[in-house]
């Protein structure tokens, strides 16, 4: 790309969220749209590092309502999009303790009356036990089914919005930093970005960097309360595990007794969460993932799956994602004319990438990172200015210990 290079478009960041926005942007005929990445495309941030869970239940009912609203594109994908994202139907578990029973049931029929009622529901232990053998639920009081939650490939998903985009046009760098938004004389309009391979004239710049934040546009004023953090997951050897109704069979599941999520992969194996919430610097190397934290993470995912106690480790990884101090994503118009956020979504944004890339293309497209006159409603709890003038945020209407 030339020092003099223009595009309609810009989008910084290749994770899930930048490369379906690149593609839903080149989709409705966007002209010359460029998605930039600083490393490889679902390689470097959150995205490859994330569990690829796919589910509704949540404790928020808008997040509800975009994964409603995602699910059939995962499920569907070959009549969306190029490729594969890897989806797989395991079925969902979200396990609660006697104090959350009452606020489970309200998230279940939220996720009922937004995605339809054969897809969420209340069930018991015995019948949780009868559908996954390889479960334990000692001290469990309440759970939530999805038949049709499970899990899909991140890395495969990102990879695959990003070469649907290319198809359509738009146009992909890796390994392209992005220093600074650059905006008109009086800051009114943006005009483009300036990058490790020159600067590339625009009038629209969609910032979904992830753990990077707003940090391009700062120097426009824009500041948003994004902190990066460690993340995790390891892989672990466990036959059957996938294999459904069979006596090692595990779900999909969130296990708010004990902060921990896992799920099978393929057949013979099993990824769970290892949590690791330290801020960290950008710019630095990512620590791996010790011992400890494994042993730790092991100890509390036993409690529902016995079998991982003793099942061999295949393999960890670690990364970077973007908390908001609600840990809900900033979408949305901000600073000059033509500045779109879409980052934060602090380790929940892959189920709901589809929606949010749909509907926050359809805002740019309308003009509303131009005039700020049309919005879409399904985004307008999610906007940056929840957080002035010391406003908490989103707070979930029926929360957990976790969630």
């Amino acid at each position: 790309m030339s020092r003099s290079a223009v595009a309609d478009a810009v989008v910084v960041g290749g994770g899930v969220i930048g490369t379906a926005l690149a593609y839903r942007l080149a989709e409705a005929g966007l002209g010359r749209v460029v998605l930039l990445e600083q490393a490889r495309v679902a390689a470097h941030g959150a995205t490859s590092r994330s569990g690829g869970l796919i589910r509704l239940h949540h404790t928020v009912h808008s997040d509800t309502v975009l994964t409603a609203r995602s699910l059939p594109v995962f499920e569907h994908w070959a009549d969306h999009i190029v490729g594969d994202c890897g989806y797989r139907r395991t079925g969902f578990l979200q396990l609660v303790g006697p104090q959350y029973a009452e606020a489970l049931a309200v998230n279940t029929a939220a996720a009922s009356a937004a995605a339809g009622p054969r897809r969420a529901e209340v069930i018991d232990p015995a019948e949780a036990r009868r559908l996954y053998p390889g479960l334990a639920l000692e001290g469990v009081a309440a759970i939530a089914f999805e038949p049709d939650g499970g899990y899909a490939d991140p890395a495969r998903t990102a990879t695959a919005w990003a070469a649907a985009a290319q198809q359509l046009g738009a146009s992909l760098h890796e390994g392209v930093r992005v220093h600074e938004v650059f905006a008109t004389d009086d800051g009114s309009r943006v005009t483009g970005v300036n990058t490790t391979i020159g600067r590339i004239a625009s009038p629209l710049v969609v910032l979904a960097g992830g753990a990077w934040g707003s940090a391009p546009a700062a120097g426009l004023g824009v500041q948003v309360p994004v902190t990066a953090r460690r993340i995790g997951l390891a892989q672990a050897y466990l036959p059957g595990a996938g294999r459904r109704g069979g006596p090692a069979s595990v779900p999909t599941c969130i296990d708010d007794t004990t902060g921990s999520y896992f799920r099978p992969d393929g057949t013979d194996r099993f990824f769970f969460g290892v949590p690791s919430n330290p801020d960290v610097t950008l710019g630095h190397d990512v620590a791996p993932l010790s011992s400890k934290e494994l042993s730790s993470a092991l100890a509390a995912i036993a409690h529902r799956v016995p079998a991982a106690a003793t099942a061999p480790l295949t393999g960890t990884r670690a990364g970077l994602d973007g908390y908001t101090p609600d840990k809900r994503p900033v979408i949305g118009p901000v600073g000059p004319d033509g500045l779109y956020l879409a980052l934060g979504f602090s380790g929940g944004g892959f189920k709901m990438s589809p929606a949010v890339a749909e509907l926050a293309a359809a805002e740019i497209l309308d003009g509303q990172a131009v005039t700020g006159k049309s919005e879409q409603p399904l985004l307008a709890p999610y906007r940056l200015g929840r957080f002035a003038n010391g406003g908490r945020g989103i707070v979930p209407e029926a929360p957990y210990a976790q969630m």
